[in-house]
């Protein structure tokens, strides 16, 4: 008898044909992420923000990985040129009458760090909420797409620094929901079939080999 029930061919048909969105999800990907500026940046609906975001990282990654720069001598030169474009401008505004430059007392208020903070602490217990999820076995298939996810990502890291991955990893979330929001049914399309193929193989090794594996009967200790 298989551990964990089956629907049939046919069921899965119909599934196929009800299910639309990506894990049967009712929400749409902005909402998804929160539905805020964060949102917004990712799905590049804040074009201007977006692109200095990636272009900042691609910049720093390019500078610690291809020119090697160590972070802190990186940070020390950052921070004096900066300092020195403000005392040139703000010394050259007295002499030839321009405008001299605005220090806005806040850069980032307080606000805005409890909104990244909030943000992050939903997202982090929604993903760890869902592992656990996955690791009881209660979705067999997700189960097993999750491992074998988890597992070419640790080839993956053999060959890549810490660094690397995170660029590439900032990249992935600058560009692939944006281009999933944008062929939206087409990816829906094809990973519906890719979960009916799964479940049908793990229905065969339920069937061939885990329902063949002996289970001891539970002994219950009695108390005196």
């Amino acid at each position: 008898m298989p551990i964990f029930g089956g629907s049939s061919d046919s069921e899965d048909e119909r599934t196929m044909h009800q299910m639309t969105k990506f894990f049967n999800r009712q929400r749409s990907i902005h909402s998804i992420f929160g539905g805020g500026k964060f949102a917004d940046i990712l799905l590049w609906r804040e074009p201007k923000i977006a692109a200095t975001l990636a272009i900042g990282v691609s910049v720093f990654w390019f500078l610690m990985e291809v020119v090697e720069y160590n972070f802190i001598t990186l940070i020390c030169h950052a921070s004096m040129t900066s300092m020195l474009i403000f005392f040139i401008w703000s010394t050259a505004s007295d002499f030839l009458d321009w405008e001299r430059p605005m220090i806005p007392e806040v850069v980032l208020n307080e606000s805005s760090f409890k909104e990244l903070a909030r943000s992050f602490h939903d997202r982090f217990n929604r993903m760890l909420s869902k592992l656990l999820d996955i690791a009881c076995g209660r979705d067999p298939p997700l189960f097993f797409l999750t491992t074998i996810s988890l597992y070419i990502l640790s080839i993956i890291g053999t060959y890549f620094n810490f660094m690397n991955l995170l660029f590439i990893g900032f990249i992935s979330m600058q560009t692939l929901p944006v281009m999933y929001e944008l062929y939206e049914d087409d990816v829906d399309r094809v990973l519906s079939k890719l979960a009916r193929k799964m479940r049908k193989l793990y229905r065969k090794i339920d069937s061939n080999v885990l329902s063949k594996i002996p289970r001891g009967t539970v002994k219950i200790k009695k108390h005196t």
